[in-house]
């Protein structure tokens, strides 16, 4: 069974977002989603955010 996590997302010139996900991509394809955002977008896509995972 996969654990979720707490993943901080951040566009570059945005703040930052938090979202449980299993990994850091599922974490930026939540982000996309809620912004409206085409994961596969090479110009505001997943590979222009950055994500990290929360040290508790």
């Amino acid at each position: 069974m996969k654990v979720k996590h707490l993943y901080e997302v951040k566009s570059p010139n945005g703040p930052w977002y938090p979202f449980w996900a299993y990994d850091s991509r599922d974490a930026k394809r939540q982000y996309c989603k809620m912004r409206g955002l085409r994961p596969s977008d090479h110009w505001t896509g997943m590979s222009m955010l950055t994500a990290r995972k929360v040290k508790r």
